[in-house]
């Protein structure tokens, strides 16, 4: 089954934040992976984008202080900094508006 977004760590600093992230989203049934290798940013963000994954969320110092995610959908929209509920609540908004319901 494929990923719903991927969380992309700045550095390993942040590799329990984003695992703690990660798990939140689990938790609301939003699958996600966690790229913390050792590359730039550009190069996880042009992988993620050929990959062809919804949603980037990126974790750095200031997402950590702050609680929150950095969010990129596929094509290169930048969503800006948001809260895990808030975004959990946008993908849910979205599932909702395009799932078809089944008349009898």
């Amino acid at each position: 089954m494929p990923e719903q977004c991927t969380i992309l760590s700045l550095s390993e600093k942040y590799e329990n934040y984003a695992k703690q992230v990660a798990n939140l989203l689990e938790n609301n049934e939003i699958r996600t992976t966690v790229d913390n290798r050792a590359e730039t940013m550009g190069k996880k963000i042009r992988e993620a984008e050929m990959n062809k994954l919804p949603y980037m969320l990126i974790v750095g110092e200031q997402e950590e202080k702050d609680g929150t995610i950095s969010v990129r959908k596929h094509g290169g929209d930048d969503l800006g900094s948001m809260s895990v509920e808030t975004f959990s609540q946008l993908i849910k908004d979205e599932i909702a508006s395009t799932i078809k319901t089944f008349e009898v």
